[in-house]
C-alpha cells in the first residue's frame, strides 16, 4: 500500500496492549449495559402510556431535534455551543465506528481495506474538524456555566468532572495523532489539519522518532482508557442524556398539546392522581430522566419571573432524584410544596422550550389532582369558584337565566331542534357575564351578521370545566362534560366556533375523549376566512399602534398565531406592533392554569410583567384574541395606571368598530 494513503489503526501499539484493549472494551460495554437495564427497570417499573404509535413521524422528530438539535439551535449561544459539541461527538463516534469495522470486520473477513485513499483522507479531514469544533464547544461550555454562570444553571462539581472527561478525550485523541504524524510524516499528513498542526509544534520542540513512539504509546493508552472510561460512564452519569434525550424526544407527546389524558373510569379508579411514584406512568419516569438540567423551562416560566415558589426545572429534577433514591420521601409535602404546583399558570412556555421534549405541564396536573381529589386541597378561592361552577354552571356563581342577557337588543338566533345552522357560537363563560368580555360576544355578533353567516347560540350552554380539570378536579369536569356533550348533541349545527381558547382548546381537543366530535374553529380563524372571501370589509380608519398579546392556549397549545395578527392587519390605518416575546415565545398574562379564579402568592404579578413589556413598545392599545387574557392586560394597566394612555381590545372588536 505504499503511496496510498490508509489508516494503520495499530500503529506502534504492542500486540498485548491490543488484546488489553479489546479485554477493557468488553469490560466497558458489560458495564455500560448493566448500567443502562438498570434505568430501564427503573422506567418499566411505571404504568403503561400507549407511544408506540405513528412510527414514521416519531422517527421524523428524532431526526429533526435529536440528530438535527432544531430546538436546542433556538437559543443562539447556547444553541451553538451544544449542537457543535453534539455534531463534533456524533462524528468521532462515527468514525469510531468506522475504524472498528475497517478493522476488525473488513479486513479480517473480507481483505478489504475501507480506509484508505480518497475516502480516508476525507475521512481523516471531517474527523479533525468536527473534533475541534467539539474543543471549541466544550470551551464555550466551561466559559458559559462556570464564568458567565446564567442562574439556571447548576456550577456544581459534577458538571466540571463531565467537561474535562470530555476534553481530556479529545485532547489526548488530537496529541496522539500528532505523535503518530510527526513519528511517520506521511505526505498526506495536512488532511489531519489539527493532528499535523499539533505534529509539526511537536517537532520544532525537538522531539525525535524514539520520543514521539514512547509519548505517542504513553497517550495512546491514557486515550483508550478514558474512552473506555466514558462508556462505562454513560449510563451512570450526566452522559445518560446521550441516550435518554433521543429516547425521549421518540416517544414524545404527539396528539394535541393542549388534551389531558382523562382518568378512566373515574368513579372506579384507585389512584386519582400521582402521589407516589408508582402512580407514575413509564413514559413520565423517562421524562424524569431525560432531564438536562438546562434551566430552559425555568427561564420562560411567568411563575419563576413572578417569584412565586414554582420552578419547572426543580419541580423535575427533584423528582429524577426521587426516582434513583436520592431524595427518599413523600413526594406532596416532603418533595414537592403545594405551593409550587398551584403556582403554574399552564402556559407551556417549559414544554415549548425543553430540548427533551418533557411533559412538564402534564406532571403538575397529574400532581395537583392528587391533591384536588384526595385530599380537597385546593387553594385560595378556587373551591368557591368550583362550587359555582357545579351550582350555578359558571364560576361567578351568576343565574344561569342571566347567560343570554349579553344578547339583549342584538335578535341572536337560539338554536331549535330540528333546525340547522353553519355555526354554533359557544360563547363561554367570560363573555356572557363579565362585563367587558360581553363586548367580544357582541362584536362577533356584528361581523357574523355583516357576513350573512348562519349560526345561532345554545341556551343550555354552561361552563365546561376547563378550570377543574386544569386544577385536578377532574370529576367535576367530567360531569359537567358530559351534561354539555350531551345537549349539543341534540342539535344540528356544522362548525362551533369559539372566541374563548380556552373553550376553543376543550372542545377541540378534550370533548373528543368523551364522544363530542366536532369541528371547532376560533373566532380569528373564521374572521380571516371571512375576510379572505370579501364576506365583510373593514373600511374606516383606526389610526393606532397596536402591540398584540399572544394567548397561550390559542397560540403555544394550538398553533394559532397568524390569523389574529391578519385580523388585526386588515383594519385601516392600524399598524401592528410585535412585543419583545411573541408568537411561540409569548409571555403568558398570568390568568391560566385556575389563576383568573385564585390568589397565588408572588413577588409581582405575570400580568403587570407583561403589561410594563408592552408599554415599553409604546402602542396605543393591546390587542388579544382572549377574554382571560383581556381581562388580564386590562387590570394590569389599571395597576401600572395606563389606563388612559394604553387601551385594550379582542381583534373582533378592532374590526367591529371598522365595519361601515
Amino acid at each position: 500500500m505504499t503511496g496510498v494513503p490508509y489508516r494503520d489503526t495499530f500503529w506502534n501499539v504492542p500486540v498485548p496492549v491490543e488484546v488489553l484493549l479489546y479485554a477493557g472494551a468488553l469490560v466497558a460495554l458489560a458495564v455500560f449495559a448493566r448500567g443502562l437495564w438498570q434505568r430501564i427497570r427503573l422506567w418499566r417499573g411505571g404504568g403503561p402510556e400507549p407511544r408506540f404509535d405513528r412510527i414514521g413521524e416519531r422517527l421524523r422528530l428524532v431526526a429533526t431535534e435529536a440528530l438535527g438539535q432544531a430546538r436546542t439551535l433556538s437559543q443562539a449561544y447556547p444553541g451553538v455551543m451544544h449542537a457543535i459539541m453534539f455534531w463534533g461527538f456524533l462524528a468521532l463516534l462515527t468514525g469510531t465506528v468506522l475504524a472498528t469495522i475497517d478493522w476488525d470486520i473488513t479486513l479480517p473477513l473480507f481483505g478489504m481495506k475501507l480506509l484508505q485513499g480518497p475516502f480516508y483522507l476525507f475521512y481523516e479531514a471531517v474527523l479533525d474538524l468536527f473534533g475541534l469544533f467539539f474543543v471549541i464547544g466544550l470551551g464555550m461550555a466551561v466559559y458559559r456555566r462556570f464564568v458567565v454562570r446564567p442562574h439556571r444553571l447548576d456550577a456544581a462539581a459534577r458538571f466540571a468532572r463531565a467537561l474535562a472527561l470530555l476534553l481530556a478525550i479529545n485532547v489526548s485523541g488530537f496529541l496522539v495523532e500528532a505523535c503518530r504524524l510527526a513519528a511517520t510524516r506521511p505526505p498526506w499528513a495536512p488532511w489531519s489539519p489539527v493532528g499535523w498542526a499539533l505534529g509539526q509544534g511537536l517537532l520544532a520542540a525537538g522531539l525525535g522518532p524514539g520520543a514521539l513512539r514512547g509519548l505517542h504509546l504513553s497517550l495512546w493508552l491514557v486515550h483508550a482508557a478514558l474512552a473506555l472510561g466514558f462508556i462505562a460512564l454513560i449510563p451512570y452519569s450526566y452522559f445518560v442524556h446521550l441516550i435518554t434525550t433521543p429516547l425521549n424526544i421518540f416517544f414524545a407527546k404527539l396528539g394535541p398539546r393542549g388534551e389531558i389524558a382523562a382518568i378512566a373510569n373515574i368513579e372506579a379508579a384507585e389512584a386519582l392522581g400521582v402521589s407516589r411514584l408508582e402512580e407514575f406512568s413509564w413514559k413520565r419516569r423517562l421524562d424524569f430522566d431525560a432531564c438536562l438540567e438546562c434551566g430552559r423551562c425555568e427561564a420562560v416560566c411567568p411563575a419563576y419571573m413572578a417569584g412565586t415558589k414554582l420552578s419547572p426545572k426543580q419541580i423535575i429534577v427533584k423528582l429524577k432524584r426521587h426516582l434513583h433514591g436520592e431524595l427518599p420521601g413523600p413526594i406532596h409535602g416532603g418533595l414537592i410544596d403545594p405551593d409550587e404546583l398551584w403556582s403554574c399558570t399552564t402556559c407551556m412556555a417549559c414544554v415549548e422550550e425543553c430540548p427533551a421534549f418533557i411533559d412538564i405541564v402534564d406532571t403538575i396536573v397529574d400532581l395537583r389532582r392528587y391533591l384536588a381529589l384526595s385530599e380537597g386541597a385546593l387553594p385560595s378561592t378556587a373551591p368557591q369558584s368550583l362550587q359555582n361552577i357545579q351550582r350555578a354552571g359558571n364560576p361567578w356563581g351568576l343565574p344561569a337565566a342571566d347567560r343570554l342577557r349579553w344578547a339583549d337588543g342584538l335578535d341572536v338566533p337560539v338554536l331549535a331542534e330540528g333546525r340547522e345552522v353553519e355555526y354554533l357560537y359557544w360563547v363561554g363563560c367570560s363573555a356572557s357575564y363579565d362585563r367587558r368580555n360581553q363586548a367580544i360576544a357582541r362584536a362577533v355578533v356584528k361581523i357574523l351578521k355583516a357576513a350573512g353567516v348562519s349560526f345561532a347560540v345554545m341556551q343550555e350552554e354552561r361552563c365546561h370545566g376547563e378550570v377543574a380539570r386544569r386544577l385536578g378536579e377532574e370529576y367535576l369536569y367530567q360531569t359537567v362534560q358530559r351534561e354539555n356533550i350531551g345537549n349539543l348533541k341534540r342539535y344540528r349545527f356544522r362548525k362551533i366556533i369559539t372566541h374563548c381558547p380556552h373553550c376553543f382548546n376543550t372542545l377541540k381537543n378534550e370533548f373528543p375523549q368523551f364522544g363530542g366530535r366536532w369541528e371547532v374553529l376560533h373566532h380569528s380563524v373564521v374572521i380571516e376566512g371571512l375576510l379572505r372571501e370579501g364576506r365583510i370589509r373593514p373600511t374606516k380608519p383606526i389610526d393606532q399602534a397596536v402591540a398584540f398579546h399572544d394567548s397561550c392556549y390559542l397560540g403555544r397549545y394550538n398553533g394559532i398565531f397568524e390569523a389574529p395578527r391578519a385580523v388585526a392587519r386588515s383594519v385601516p390605518g392600524l399598524r401592528l406592533v410585535e412585543l419583545p416575546r411573541n408568537r411561540a415565545r409569548g409571555l403568558c398574562c398570568g390568568g391560566g392554569g385556575g389563576h383568573m379564579w385564585m390568589e397565588v402568592r408572588s413577588e409581582k404579578r405575570v400580568n403587570l410583567i407583561r403589561v410594563e413589556e408592552a408599554m415599553e413598545a409604546k402602542p396605543d392599545a393591546v390587542a388579544t384574541a382572549c377574554p382571560f387574557c383581556l381581562a388580564m392586560v386590562d387590570l394590569g394597566r389599571k395597576v401600572l395606571g395606563a389606563e388612559e394612555t394604553l387601551a385594550v381590545k379582542d381583534v373582533s372588536e378592532l374590526v367591529a368598530e371598522s365595519l361601515p
